[in-house]
Parts: C-alpha cells; sequence; structure tokens
C-alpha cells in the first residue's frame, strides 16, 4: 500500500455482481462487504440493481447501477470504467459477470482482478479467459477446486476461500415460536424449512422435496413444511403442492416467496433442506440440516458426514448419491423421530459454523489477497 504523508492509503474494492437478489451469492457478497467495512476497507457495488440495493446502501455499502446485460459489451465496459475511475477502486472482485469482468481488465489492465466462483454453473470460456486476466480465482469448496482443474484451470491460479457466515445475523438462540408466528406458519408443527432459488437448475431439488413432504405428512399429523424462493419456476412449484394438500385433505405445503431476512425462517424451522451458502446460514442458526444440491444428495449433517459435506458444498458441488424423494423421506423420519438428535445436531452444527465459516476468518483472508494484488499495494 502507499504512504501518503504518513497517511496509509487502503484498498478500495469494488465488488461486481450482476444483480442484488436475495440469493446465496448475494448474501454472501453483501456479508464480506459488511465485514470490509468494519476493518476499514472502502467496498462499494455495481451491479444492475435488485431488492437488496436498498439494503446494502443501509449497511454504509456505495452501490453503483452498471448499464443493463441487454446493452452492447462496450457500454458496460465504459459504464464499469466511470465507476471505477470516479471512485478510485484499487481492485475489482467479481462474484459474477466474468465476462464483463475480463475485458474490463484486457481494456484496462491497471486495475488488479480477483475472480470469485460461487458454482459449476459459469461459461469454461469465461473462465479460462479469467486464467489470464485475474490475479486469482478463489474456489468456495473443495469440490469446486476439482471442477476447475477439470475444466483447464491451472492449479497455481485457484485460491480455496470458503463461504463466511455472520453469525451475529444468523444467531443460535432464537426462539421457533416468535418466528413462527411472525411468519405466519404454524405453531406446533414439525416444521421443514427449503430454501433456495427456483430455476430450472434447483427446481427438481424443490419437486422431490414437495414429494418428499407428501409421504411423511401421510404418516404424520403433525408434519409441515415451506418453501421459499425467487425465481420462475415458483408457479408451477405452488402448483404442484396444492395438488399435494388436495390429495393430503390439508394444506401441508405452502411456497412462498424469497425472504430478505432469510434467518427468519430458519429460526422457524425444525429441519432445513438446502444446499451450499443456506446450509451454512441454517446450521450457524442451530438448526439440523439435510443437504441435497444440484450435484447430488449429501444427507443430514453430522460429526461423521461434515468432511464430505465441507467438500462437496453440501451437495451443490458433488455428492456421493443421487437425489430420490425416498432417500429425503427416511432422513426427515429418522430426524423427526428423535428429536434430542435435532437438538445436538444443531448444536454441533453452529459450533462448527463458528469455528470455520466465520466471516471474520473469510473475509480476513480475501483481505491478505487484496493487499497483495491491490495496485495501492
Amino acid at each position: 500500500m502507499k504512504i501518503v504523508e504518513g497517511v496509509v492509503e487502503e484498498v478500495k474494492v469494488l465488488m461486481l455482481i450482476d444483480r442484488l437478489k436475495t440469493g446465496g451469492t448475494e448474501r454472501h457478497v453483501l456479508s464480506l462487504s459488511k465485514f470490509l467495512l468494519t476493518k476499514g476497507i472502502r467496498v462499494g457495488i455495481a451491479t444492475i440493481g435488485g431488492p437488496l440495493t436498498s439494503a446494502a446502501r443501509k449497511m454504509g455499502i456505495s452501490v453503483h447501477i452498471l448499464p443493463m446485460q441487454k446493452e452492447k459489451l462496450l457500454n458496460q465496459i465504459q459504464g464499469l470504467y466511470k465507476i471505477v475511475n470516479r471512485n478510485k477502486y484499487g481492485i475489482i472482485h467479481a462474484n459474477t459477470r466474468l465476462r464483463l469482468a475480463n475485458r474490463f481488465q484486457r481494456a484496462h489492465p491497471g486495475i488488479p482482478l480477483i475472480v470469485t466462483v460461487h458454482g459449476t454453473y459459469e461459461s469454461k470460456n469465461d473462465l479460462r479467459a479469467s486464467v489470464v486476466s485475474s490475479k486469482k480465482i478463489v474456489s468456495v469448496s473443495p469440490g469446486l477446486s476439482q471442477w476447475l482443474r477439470k475444466s483447464g484451470i491451472p492449479a497455481y491460479k485457484i485460491q480455496l476461500i470458503s463461504n463466511g457466515i455472520n453469525t451475529m445475523q444468523f444467531q443460535a438462540n432464537q426462539p421457533k415460536k416468535r418466528w413462527r408466528k411472525a411468519l405466519g406458519l404454524p405453531q406446533d408443527a414439525q416444521l421443514l424449512v427449503y430454501a433456495a432459488r427456483f430455476e430450472r437448475d434447483k427446481y427438481p431439488i424443490a419437486q422431490k422435496v414437495i414429494l418428499a413432504a407428501e409421504k411423511v405428512a401421510r404418516s404424520n399429523k403433525k408434519f409441515a413444511a415451506v418453501l421459499y424462493g425467487p425465481g420462475p419456476f415458483r408457479r408451477q412449484l405452488s402448483q404442484l403442492a396444492q395438488k399435494v394438500n388436495q390429495r393430503l385433505g390439508r394444506r401441508v405445503i405452502l411456497v412462498k416467496g424469497p425472504l430478505t431476512s432469510i434467518q427468519n425462517a430458519y429460526y422457524a424451522a425444525d429441519i432445513v433442506v438446502g444446499t451450499g451458502r443456506v446450509a451454512l446460514e441454517a446450521m450457524a442458526c442451530a438448526r439440523p440440516v439435510i443437504a441435497a444440491g444440484v450435484s447430488g444428495y449429501c444427507g443430514i449433517v453430522g460429526p461423521e458426514s461434515i468432511a464430505m459435506m465441507k467438500s462437496y458444498n453440501f451437495g451443490d458441488h458433488g455428492s456421493m448419491i443421487s437425489l430420490h424423494a425416498n432417500r429425503l423421506v427416511k432422513d426427515i423420519n429418522f430426524l423427526l423421530k428423535h428429536p434430542q438428535r435435532l437438538r445436538i445436531l444443531g448444536e454441533f452444527s453452529s459450533k462448527m459454523v463458528r469455528r470455520e465459516f466465520s466471516i471474520s476468518k473469510v473475509g480476513g483472508q480475501y483481505i491478505v489477497l487484496y493487499r497483495k494484488f491491490s495496485k495501492t499495494a
């Protein structure tokens, strides 16, 4: 970093992301940005907007609106350059929009680029371009690192930094009934919560959660399930839930839109089904988790399975077996029949997240990267 008249000129970081939606990647960006601010690092977010924009600004994060993706790439590059130049950002950290980030760096090579890859959905061409344009490609799990290497990304370019969870935001001591009342959920139910994007890649998972919930509910009159998420497949899932409820003769399964404060849904749950960041957030809230993701089924998160869970990012970046509704049914029923096990798994999960996935630990790793590669270094 530069020393200007005895003053340390700190790193200024611009996060690049498509939209500030209510998904896991977006929550990662907000959590990391908020932590960086507490360490005196100036942070901005370049985005085309989204429902979390006002929340980001309330945190003290500068939010800069990019040209829409339908604009020509040249116009997007020019828009991003104006943001960087006007605000004197010393490094760009791309969490999505890799094509824009790569092309911008080619046009303006003096601005260092860090890329974080959150899933296997990224274009391999864009990733290979990032090998040249970026200083480091960050992977959020060992399984994703392996996928990157198989995709042609050299090992020396990859650095593993896991998702970081703000445990002040996702707390372990919240009462279920309070949050069930706030969310309009049944007070005395044995409640399962599923949270994810209702988009093409995760739509089949949500379908299986609904079908598994139907089977559990046939032998358990106290059971209920609620699914939260954004995305174009919510209507289809709502229609499926309605058909299941009709077959059961009672309202067991609810499909709802996204929650800005998704932790409130975790607080209300007895069990959470999720993957990736959702799994970690729910675990931080001391809720037992069943891991099911786009890559397959990992099952109940516990001491015996945690090494596999971390490697596969709880089913998003790998799994041992495919996801079937009957596997979900078996694990849901097991947990509901052993309430003591629910408590033990919740306590284990909360302690593990605080020990290994805290935002302070993860944020510290990013600070080292920024200071190593920032143009102010």
